[in-house]
């Protein structure tokens, strides 16, 4: 066994995964698959951890406390200083619900959870991840929660003399399979869940198994020759570049195509420091971005996610680029002033440090709880001016008891409301802008003597024949949902009208609207099961058929049926047109969506469902644009009344306003055709 030697080709290796990551964030179009950075740094540190790990369980100096307490001396003063800045710099540029996210994002980083709470939180209502400032911190929760196990997995392991290199195999195999299984069940957990992470991080450790059995500079014997070292390298990093060009986020990941750049990273570190890739890592230049990778993959996100935030979304290009160099900047300085005197000063004793850090580490995770338990301190200075528009964009109650009882548990819809049930109801049907609808429309139903029934799932409108999803789980699950939806307001006898309400284009071209949406990751509307091949697929006529399938099936119970048209979409959060708390250019955005481009979205949308008068002449289509729109373009403001909740989303405010329309088509057949 060598003795353990410092590789300035890993730092240069960590140089192509932090400038990949940050290049990626700032224009993802120039490096499609940036993201594969964070893998790189797992297998890297899965490498080099894992190796001390073993070199100190053979000498029979391994040790808990030291261990945990390296990786608290490593981690710890970077990420207190940037968790600081975020938080501050949050309380003068977040709005009240935004700072109440970071707190709780902030409280989740600093116990190492994160990522079960951002896989709580992701799905079709999920904000845009360019407002979180801290999502970048996901990674060093999955790292950490490896590190918890693997070193106790390891002594147990070397006690019962079980094969250490046969258990990492099975252990990457099962993480692996784990990782395409949930691919194709759960596509919101497989980016955050640790199970599907850990497979990457025993790639490296299963290199250091061999490295530490062998030697660190080891090939098999029939391989160890300078010019298969040559080609390792040399295939293995371009293994890499070609899947940070090639590779794109559209796709499930981590997957089986990450195995590319991942067993490539994997034989450039086999390789050894003579090879000639790891010449060229070993550059001087690239070595210095290695060693401080850390605290510039700490900082560069929070000041990118902020500058996006005060900039609504659609900052100039410069601004981006002039975070970025920030961020360089700041890496170099935390480097020098934070950790470097922290980590490696002969003058400072390692147990204060580590006491130090951790009490800092437990009153920023204090101040993180209160500010996510204060509902993100809405009286400060910076917002107290939007307090009371804030009240009128809160999203109301999912569902309620008394709508959930009309099923058996748990198979209610997602959006389940019931108002002043009586012997004449209205029904609500749809995706979530259904549900927006029911405040207004719920409260001038009772004035008219009616109830009101909500029915809605979540990005899956109760079209008969057209589902939405990702994979073959979600599209069977959204099939079920509308089957339950339709079977309910059928059996209904109270309900004499029904009106349904959904959003349109980006279920015609899976693509969202302006800055808030540009990740949108959604296919467009298809069949159960999808056309065999998918070029021939037509998701506008898809739509219109199970809208009209819908609307016969309830026309045939003798129930009167209507479409809303889908509202005008605003491209940013609705809170910003009330302007940003801080903002970089002093320009606010507000909230004017130009005619000509709210109806060059609508287009193809909206003559679909004209196309229905020929064949579903009994619906009627209610149409609110003029509630919004004029010739100047279409705004979210009435007599300075803010009517969104969100980018596309109406407020309690806007929802009653268009009740009246809607309510005059249901029951009197008012609505345009």
């Amino acid at each position: 066994m060598n003795a353990l030697k410092y590789r300035p080709d890993i730092d240069g290796l960590r140089t192509l995964a932090v400038l990949s990551v940050v290049l990626y964030h700032v224009s993802p179009q120039s490096l499609p698959g940036g993201f594969l950075g964070v893998d790189i740094f797992f297998v890297i540190s899965g490498y080099l951890i894992s190796l001390i790990i073993f070199r100190e369980q053979t000498a029979g100096t391994f040790s808990f406390t030291d261990f945990y307490a390296r990786r608290i001396r490593r981690l710890f003063p970077a990420l207190a200083v940037v968790l600081l800045a975020t938080l501050v710099f949050g309380a003068f540029a977040l709005f009240a619900d935004e700072y109440r996210r970071l707190g709780k994002n902030a409280s989740s980083a600093i116990a190492f959870l994160l990522n079960f709470q951002l896989m709580n939180e992701v799905g079709y209502f999920d904000v845009a991840s360019d407002s979180k400032p801290l999502l970048h911190l996901w990674s060093l929760s999955v790292e950490e929660q490896f590190y918890l196990v693997w070193p106790a997995l390891l002594i147990v392991l070397g006690r019962f003399r079980w094969r250490i290199g046969l258990t990492i195999g099975i252990l990457i195999a099962g993480s692996f399979a784990f990782a395409v299984h949930l691919a194709s069940r759960n596509l919101d957990a497989l980016y955050f869940h640790p199970l599907a992470r850990f497979w990457e991080l025993l790639l490296g450790a299963a290199l250091a198994y061999c490295h530490h059995r062998f030697g660190v500079n080891a090939l098999p014997s029939r391989l160890d020759h300078s010019l298969v070292r040559h080609l390792f390298s040399f295939v293995g990093l371009s293994a890499i570049v070609s899947a940070l060009f090639l590779f794109s986020g559209k796709a499930p990941y981590p997957g089986v195509t990450t195995l590319i750049p991942l067993i490539g990273v994997t034989a450039l570190i086999a390789s050894g420091s003579s090879s000639i890739g790891s010449r060229f890592l070993a550059l001087k230049p690239l070595v210095w971005i290695g060693l401080i990778s850390y605290p510039l993959y700490l900082w560069h996100w929070p000041l990118l996610s902020y500058i996006r935030i005060m900039e609504s979304g659609a900052p100039a290009e410069a601004l981006v680029w002039f975070g970025a160099g920030a961020a360089l900047l700041l890496a170099v300085l935390t480097n020098r002033f934070i950790e470097q005197p922290l980590r490696h000063s002969r003058t400072v004793r390692p147990a204060p440090v580590v006491v130090g850090l951790g009490s800092t580490m437990v009153v920023l995770l204090l101040a993180s709880f209160g500010v996510a338990e204060s509902y993100g301190l809405p009286d400060r200075p910076a917002v107290r001016y939007i307090k009371t528009a804030e009240e009128q964009m809160k999203r109301e109650p999912a569902s309620d008891e008394s709508c959930r009882g009309l099923f058996p548990p748990g198979r209610a819809p997602v959006y389940c409301r019931q108002h002043n049930p009586s012997k004449q109801m209205i029904g609500l049907i749809g995706d979530s802008h259904a549900h927006v609808l029911f405040p207004g429309v719920s409260e001038l139903a009772e004035k008219e003597g009616y109830g009101t029934l909500l029915l809605a799932n979540s990005g899956c409108p109760p079209f008969v024949g057209a589902v939405t999803g990702r994979n073959a789980a979600e599209r069977q699950l959204c099939a079920q949902s509308i089957e339950t939806i339709v079977d309910a307001v059928r059996n209904d006898t109270r309900i004499v009208s029904v009106v349904i309400a959904s959003r349109g284009p980006q279920y015609l071209t899976g693509t969202g609207f302006g800055p808030v949406e540009a990740s949108y990751n959604y296919p467009p509307i298809t069949t159960v099961p999808p056309p065999i091949e998918q070029n021939k697929s037509n998701p506008g006529k898809i739509f219109a058929d199970g809208l009209r399938n819908t609307a016969v099936q309830l026309y045939q119970r003798g129930i009167r049926v209507s479409y809303l048209l889908q509202v005008p979409e605003l491209g940013a959060p609705a809170q910003n047109c009330l302007g940003r708390p801080l903002t970089l250019t002093l320009q606010t955005y507000k909230c004017n969506v130009e005619y000509e481009v709210y109806r060059g979205r609508m287009q193809s949308y909206r003559a679909q469902v004209s196309g229905l008068a020929d064949t579903a002449p009994f619906m009627q289509v209610i149409d609110a644009e003029q509630v919004f729109c004029n010739d100047g373009g279409c705004s979210a403001f009435i007599d300075n009344q803010l009517l969104y909740a969100d980018d596309n989303h109406l407020s309690v405010t806007g929802s009653r306003r268009v009740a009246p329309i809607i309510l005059k088509a249901a029951l009197e057949g008012g609505g345009e055709k």
